[in-house]
């Protein structure tokens, strides 16, 4: 079989803090009230980013946003195709 890479996608993980009145909000609702999470997904990421690069673009959502970064998963896409039997 021949390995080929096609694309990456980053998932970058952040927190957001509730301010007390939506915190009292959603405690009038749920008991419960938490910080949110939120998932955002990017494409077309290099098939060689470092891990320092991907930090720094979580840091750079971070700013963007003003959310706090909490977490990134890489997934890497490949097409396996059969190699020709000689």
């Amino acid at each position: 079989m021949t390995k080929t890479w096609l694309k990456a996608t980053l998932t970058v993980q952040t927190t957001t803090e509730l301010d007390e009145q939506r915190k009292q909000t959603f405690n009038a609702i749920a008991q419960d009230a938490t910080d949110e999470q939120r998932k955002q997904t990017f494409n077309a990421i290099a098939q060689d980013a470092t891990d320092e690069q991907l930090a720094a673009f979580g840091k750079i959502v971070e700013v963007l946003t003003g959310d706090q970064f909490t977490a990134a998963n890489l997934a890497n896409a490949y097409r396996y195709d059969p190699q020709p039997i000689a």
